[in-house]
């Protein structure tokens, strides 16, 4: 029976761009490099092909994409690429049970030698890794019950028998990734981020490292994941748009995104991050310093 579309055009419609080969991200990646300094290009080299590897070729375009708005024909060379880079790959490459699965299987590396992990999740990042709609219900209902926050220690091994094949039926999750309501979280932050990052760059341009090194709150998996998604935020709304309206344009970001961090590294509750952030502006406003 002859398909009265061409296959390719069905994957297109079906799968989307995910169908791509390898050889058009690469392309794209080559006609970007010139305009990149060596050491970033090489980061940005790295980065596409560990997000290929992680997701599939299209992701990587998503990826090469993103940095082409600081890079390319007629735009001045982008200070704060070389910081950008690495960490928009670390957190395109989220950690969740498809991604712990795949580096377990991979560290085995085929020599005979197994390798264990004890990943832990929320019950929410469960519910995450389902389609949109799906998802929303089964969060109301965890929400309802009180158990978005419950704790699940996920356990992977690349040992031959039962615990493989659990292991790579995860794996085989990846391929269902992109159509899950965390991806498109995680793609909506990556955006927020960026765009928090080109407001700054008007508003307070000397902020900016600081503002793009705010990425490395948000890192790991379940209790600490969340807490850290959940600071950021409270640094953006109480902190960066504040300033970059103009309610605290007094405020010194740079230097005020400095004092947060370091309250952050210390484990800092949103609550307790909140109340600080307030007191920073109101107690005493910090001047601008001028160049």
């Amino acid at each position: 029976m002859k398909l009265p579309v061409d296959f390719r055009l069905l994957k297109e419609r079906y799968l989307g761009e995910a169908s791509r080969k390898p050889w058009i991200a690469e392309k794209r990646l080559n006609e970007l490099v010139p305009y990149l300094q060596p050491d970033t290009a090489e980061t940005v080299r790295g980065a596409v092909a560990s997000l290929m590897a992680y997701q599939d070729p299209d992701y990587a375009l998503l990826y090469i994409s993103r940095i082409g708005r600081y890079a390319g024909p007629g735009k001045e060379p982008c200070t704060f690429l070389a910081a950008l880079a690495p960490r928009m790959d670390e957190r395109m490459r989220y950690a969740d049970p498809p991604s712990i699965a795949r580096d377990t299987l991979a560290d085995s590396g085929g020599k005979g030698t197994s390798t264990s992990r004890r990943a832990p999740f929320c019950l929410c990042d469960l519910a995450g890794m389902l389609p949109p709609s799906a998802a929303d219900t089964a969060l109301d209902v965890m929400s309802y019950l009180r158990l978005s926050q419950r704790a699940v220690v996920l356990r992977f091994s690349s040992i031959a028998g039962w615990k493989r094949r659990w292991t790579e039926g995860w794996g085989l999750l990846r391929y269902a990734r992109t159509y899950s309501r965390r991806a498109k979280t995680e793609s909506a932050w990556v955006e927020r981020w960026l765009h928090m990052i080109d407001r700054v760059s008007i508003s307070q341009p000397e902020a900016v490292a600081e503002m793009v090194q705010t990425a490395d709150i948000v890192r790991g998996s379940g209790v600490d994941y969340h807490r850290g998604l959940a600071n950021w935020n409270v640094i953006v709304d109480c902190l960066v748009k504040p300033v970059c309206d103009g309610v605290a344009a007094r405020v010194d970001l740079a230097a005020a995104l400095r004092v947060i961090l370091h309250a952050v590294a210390d484990r800092a509750e949103p609550a307790a991050l909140e109340v600080q952030i307030a007191r920073l502006i109101a107690a005493q406003p910090l001047q601008r310093q001028t160049a």
